[in-house]
């Protein structure tokens, strides 16, 4: 529902002054969009903002599909006007007030069916990640084919998301993940032996992976490298262990008489 004006005179004040319907669109038999007036409100001599009117319309709307608002209205002039309006709509009989009732709006629960459920989330969030990484164009680089590819992706994913072995993996992969639709390896292809090997690949190309994203996460986040040296020398530790191996006593630069 919406507030909809036009401009006529006033009898009471005699002036040049907007008169509002309440219209609700729908389509029609042909699909064509059309409008129905709900109420006839006539002029508003109350001040109402756009804003105001707006959120009247709102919820009206809600109310009559049923929908219940999470914050409450705190504006009285608002609780107001819907208040008066929704009771002039039930007067007025304009609206089929059954066409959202409770059975219409309720899940029934033992009747719904579903099959091959699979998660997607974790996926993609990791899938994006690897491709801002740039990782395909280093495993390019190296000579994996657009297929290895694909299953260095499903791999390192399904670990980053679900960590298993090659076994727990791929059964993970064929059962729970709808993470092959993401890379394009075949699902009917994946086995934990097709992983051994792409496991082995990849930490044929360690150091060059190492590198790159090394590289590449600095890019990212503007980290500055730092070579950070500790001076140990002057290490100790105090108290007595007297059965420590470890603890012993030795020579104090600092020129103190108990140091372990």
């Amino acid at each position: 529902m919406y507030f909809k004006f036009s401009g006529r005179t006033n009898p009471k004040t005699k002036e040049y002054d907007s008169y509002y319907r309440l219209v609700e669109s729908y389509r029609n038999a042909q699909g064509r969009v059309c409008h129905r007036t709900i109420l006839n409100i006539g002029f508003i001599e109350e001040e109402l903002t756009a804003e105001q009117l707006n959120i009247i319309a709102r919820t009206l709307t809600s109310m009559y599909e049923k929908k219940e608002s999470l914050f409450k209205q705190t504006d009285e002039v608002i609780a107001k006007w819907v208040s008066h309006l929704w009771s002039r709509i039930i007067g007025s009989k304009n609206l089929d007030l059954t066409l959202y009732d409770e059975k219409s709006r309720m899940v029934w629960v033992d009747t719904i069916k579903h099959s091959n459920v699979r998660e997607i989330g974790s996926e993609w969030l990791c899938y994006n990640t690897w491709h801002e990484l740039g990782i395909d164009k280093v495993l390019e680089e190296n000579d994996f084919s657009e297929l290895e590819i694909q299953l260095a992706q499903t791999q390192v994913i399904s670990r980053a998301v679900n960590p298993a072995s090659e076994l727990g993996t791929s059964r993970w992969i064929t059962e729970n993940s709808a993470i092959c639709e993401l890379t394009g390896y075949p699902l009917e292809k994946m086995n934990k032996d097709r992983l051994y090997k792409s496991a082995l690949k990849l930490n044929g190309i360690k150091d060059k992976l190492e590198q790159h994203l090394s590289i590449k996460t600095n890019e990212l986040f503007d980290i500055q490298d730092k070579i950070i040296i500790y001076d140990l020398t002057n290490t100790y530790f105090e108290g007595e262990k007297r059965n420590s191996k470890l603890a012993n006593f030795g020579r104090s630069k600092e020129k103190e008489e108990t140091r372990n």
